[in-house]
């Protein structure tokens, strides 16, 4: 970890601590929750090595979840972020697909956390439900992101991996995580609203 990092952080904290201190809510909010996820993501992947845990977690859940779709893959010990996948249309060969940190499903985590950690609206208590329940549901719709792009690869060959990937992986991903924002974060924030406007 850069040397750097530690009298940023300090900085960070008490320019977060001077916004609280005199209640400018939407500043506080916005740098305390970009300077969290920056310093989340840089505890992470550097020291935690967390990029790699999610990474392998991923490429074993799919393999395991591929052989009842009759999916057929490969991991190994050796590149545990890696997954062999098996195509039997047009050009028949092993495809690599590599579960990175941009694919892990760390980084959207990273920010669900942050965009949580300093959110007014919820006591502490509900705002460490919600970062559990919504980190094990980003896992989830990054586990059935994987899958969809395996699938398509048995599906229409490996010509339509940037397809799978870059359009339809990411499209589905990109709604699912919205939709567990939504469910987690602003539809608990309009009932509130919606209670005190009633009062």
């Amino acid at each position: 970890m850069s040397l750097w990092l530690i009298p940023t952080a300090l900085i960070w904290g008490g320019v977060v601590l001077f916004l609280r201190v005199y209640r400018v809510w939407i500043l506080f909010y916005v740098v305390a929750t970009i300077g969290c996820a920056y310093g989340l993501t840089m505890l992470a992947r550097d020291p935690l090595n967390l990029d790699l845990l999610l990474g392998q977690s991923i490429a074993w859940s799919v393999h395991q979840l591929s052989v009842p779709l009759n999916l057929p893959t490969r991991i190994f010990a050796g590149a545990p972020t890696s997954l062999l996948v098996m195509v039997v249309s047009q050009d028949v060969g092993w495809t690599l697909l590599k579960v990175g940190v941009e694919s892990s499903g760390l980084l959207e985590m990273i920010v669900f956390i942050s965009l949580l950690l300093f959110y007014p609206g919820q006591s502490r208590a509900q705002r460490a439900r919600a970062i559990l329940i919504g980190c094990g549901l980003t896992w989830i719709a990054n586990v059935l992101r994987v899958l969809l792009i395996i699938a398509m690869l048995q599906l229409f060959g490996k010509e339509a991996l940037v397809i799978a990937h870059s359009l339809v992986g990411k499209g589905v991903f990109f709604i699912l995580t919205i939709s567990i924002y939504w469910y987690l974060l602003t539809a608990p924030t309009v009932r509130m609203l919606g209670r005190e406007n009633s009062q």
